[in-house]
């Protein structure tokens, strides 16, 4: 293990020098392979770290590594590098990439991703925190094996985990809060299971959209699972499917089960809110999750929708889109294509505008599942949702404060349409 000596890290920590140093002596530490430690410290980066094979880079609690206020980077040059890697471990590192002081940049367009990889094998990174970025937490492409776990999200620019034709991908454990855009997110990528995450949203303006997004533009997406998370008032969909170009032909067959959807949908400016929102996608499985208070629908089909099999749910409290009068809006289940849905043997109660649009449903079970116990394998404690699969999570009102920002945001969305209609 290659441990920073106290006159080394004093040379890092110094004003004037420390970016240069900080860097240069980490990646010289990188080249020569095995374990990397940062002691506790800020390590101000004026250039990316550039990961080597067979390593480890950890830290310990009070190592953060951020970069100055207008660092002047290009796009798409991030704080963590590497290609052509492998067998790589990131661990127990802060990684605040200072949205604030880089402002004159805009998210989401590829500044100051915190990791971000490219060709590479058997990567792990966990117990790391990610905030204040523009850009994404951990960002992979054309790569495999893949572990992102026990990792804490927020205030991101981008996504959380952002999988781009990528292979055999394991999220799990993370607690994330979106910003600008989704979660957990992968593009043309398969062999990924994303499970026992918790995601929800900053809820302002800048709230992101989905916890989980899945696209599709190939036809390469498959064998994805999506089981055992709780999507607690995520800003848009809680999981998004979306495919086009080529992956409409694809039959993706994707497995979502077991998980709890919590008054997901909070927009007021995203029509397309809800539960799961599917554009494209064809062969979904949904079973065996909870559904409670989604705002639009719980399963909102727009596209595609050819062979899904929704069974064995709880579908209850479903309320109109907060802001936006659109078609099916405020039912349990809207298929808005006419995809011949397979639905039977859920539970429905006390959906605002009724249990199925332009669809049907069997065996259908309409006590309160709160109070009944239904095939679905959840039960209503009082104060939360529980199945022996996924740890429970308590779940209160939203704040005073933050319904008085969501009405007043609203209010501001109003306004601009109407003067915008003229």
């Amino acid at each position: 293990m290659k441990i920073f000596s106290a006159i080394i890290l004093f040379m890092l920590l110094s004003p004037g020098i420390a970016g240069a140093v900080i860097q240069n002596d980490i990646n010289q530490e990188l080249q020569q392979g095995g374990r990397i430690h940062l002691p506790a410290g800020i390590y101000i980066l004026t250039d990316s770290i550039i990961l080597q094979s067979n390593t480890i880079l950890e830290g310990e609690p009070g190592t953060v590594i951020t970069i100055p206020d207008h660092a002047g980077w290009p796009a798409w040059k991030p704080l963590i590098s590497g290609n052509c890697v492998q067998n790589v471990t990131i661990r127990n590192l802060e990684i605040n990439a200072n949205s604030n002081g880089n402002s004159e940049t805009p998210l989401g367009e590829g500044f100051y991703n915190c990791i971000h990889v490219a060709d590479c094998d058997n990567l792990q990174v966990y117990n790391c925190t990610f905030h204040d970025s523009l850009g994404d937490g951990l960002r992979t492409k054309r790569s495999k094996n893949i572990k992102f776990y026990n990792n804490l999200v927020y205030r991101l620019g981008h996504e959380g985990f952002f999988g781009i034709e990528s292979q055999y991908i394991e999220c799990f454990n993370n607690r994330i809060t979106t910003r600008t855009n989704s979660g957990l997110r992968i593009w043309n990528s398969a062999n990924v299971r994303f499970h026992d995450n918790v995601i929800d949203a900053q809820l302002d303006a800048r709230g992101g959209n989905a916890g989980i997004q899945i696209e599709d533009s190939k036809g390469t997406v498959g064998n994805v699972e999506i089981y055992n998370n709780i999507l607690n008032r995520t800003w848009g969909g809680g999981v998004w499917l979306i495919a086009y170009d080529a992956g409409v032909s694809n039959i993706q067959d994707v497995l979502i089960h077991h998980n709890l959807f919590y008054e997901a949908g909070q927009s007021y400016n995203i029509p397309s809110t809800g539960g799961i929102v599917n554009d494209g996608f064809k062969g979904t499985q949904i079973y065996n999750n909870v559904f409670d208070g989604m705002r639009n629908n719980a399963f909102r089909n727009q596209a595609g929708g050819q062979g899904t099999i929704i069974k064995d749910n709880v579908f209850t409290n479903i309320i109109q889109h907060t802001i936006i009068s659109q078609t099916g809006t405020g039912y349990a289940i809207a298929d808005l294509v006419g995809a011949n849905l397979s639905v039977t043997n859920n539970s429905f109660n006390n959906n605002e505008n009724g249990d199925v649009y332009q669809t049907s449903s069997i065996n259908a079970d309409f006590a309160d599942p709160k109070t009944h116990q239904t095939s679905s394998g959840w039960t209503w404690t009082g104060s939360t949702w529980t199945c022996k699969f996924v740890k429970p999570m308590e779940l209160g009102s939203i704040p005073l404060t933050t319904t008085i920002r969501l009405r007043v945001m609203a209010i501001i969305y109003r306004v601009y349409c109407i003067i915008n209609s003229f």
